[in-house]
């Protein structure tokens, strides 16, 4: 589907499920629902174009890279397991993006990867980013800040956030206003997932606390800017071993 897209397959219409990989993007979802799926099934696509040098890739894992670490490791162009790796990660990305903002203010609005790479953000349980308790806090509260920054700059920057976690509340994940697109997994029931996707997709038809435990990867998509369709599909398992190859197998492609 290209540079732009994330192909999920199809929705239980049978229409295409086509997500914006250039949009700041929110994934909720219970332990064991399926994020690294989701996860998995961007950066498969996406790992082309990362072995092209169309996109760089930044990760943060705060769980030790117990899921980065499963990923082909040339594929990442810089990461970071803890906390102050995090805020060091956070504060290198906003200062190129920054950058960017300064080189093509007046030439462009939305950069495109063929003028510089896209800088693509994962983010892996994102309230361990910003809810710390302790001497983390100091931490805590600067990656709001920068988290925040690269959020605002956006497309104009040629930055794109995926952040994923399991808890929509504001008070986990203050900066779930920011993300237009978002992607719910199975929940605990209705009011989280007016939290993860908003009041307009549950009215129209989006439950994620009605998918069972044992069909993790079922998945509710919805766009804020969309007008209300919403569309539910199961995502591709990717395996650990699919990880590890992507980037020798993009670059072979």
């Amino acid at each position: 589907m290209g540079i732009d897209w994330i192909d999920y397959g199809r929705d239980q219409r049978g229409r295409p499920v086509a997500v914006s990989a250039a949009r700041h993007t929110l994934v909720t979802g219970l332990t064991g629902s399926g994020k690294g799926s989701i996860s998995g099934g961007w950066l498969k696509a996406q790992a082309p174009y990362i072995v092209a040098g169309l996109v760089h890739l930044y990760y943060i894992d705060l769980k030790g890279g117990m899921e980065a670490g499963m990923l082909n490791q040339s594929l990442i162009h810089q990461q970071a397991w803890s906390l102050p790796d995090a805020v060091d990660l956070l504060h290198d990305f906003d200062a190129e993006a920054a950058r960017r903002q300064d080189t093509y203010r007046g030439i462009t609005r939305d950069l495109p990867p063929d003028m510089e790479p896209r800088m693509l953000l994962m983010i892996d349980e994102a309230a361990e980013l910003t809810v710390a308790v302790g001497e983390n806090k100091k931490y805590a509260s600067t990656a709001i800040g920068m988290l925040d920054s690269i959020l605002r700059r956006g497309r104009s920057s040629g930055a794109v956030v995926v952040a994923m976690t399991q808890d929509p509340r504001v008070q986990s994940f203050p900066l779930r206003p920011r993300f237009p697109q978002r992607l719910a997994l199975r929940l605990n029931d209705e009011v989280e997932a007016r939290m993860a996707l908003g009041d307009i997709a549950v009215e129209h038809g989006a439950a994620p606390w009605l998918i069972p435990a044992d069909k993790p990867g079922s998945c509710w998509y919805f766009d804020l800017d969309s007008g209300g369709d919403v569309q539910f599909f199961r995502t591709p398992y990717v395996d650990d071993d699919t990880l590890r190859t992507l980037g020798g197998t993009a670059a072979g492609a």
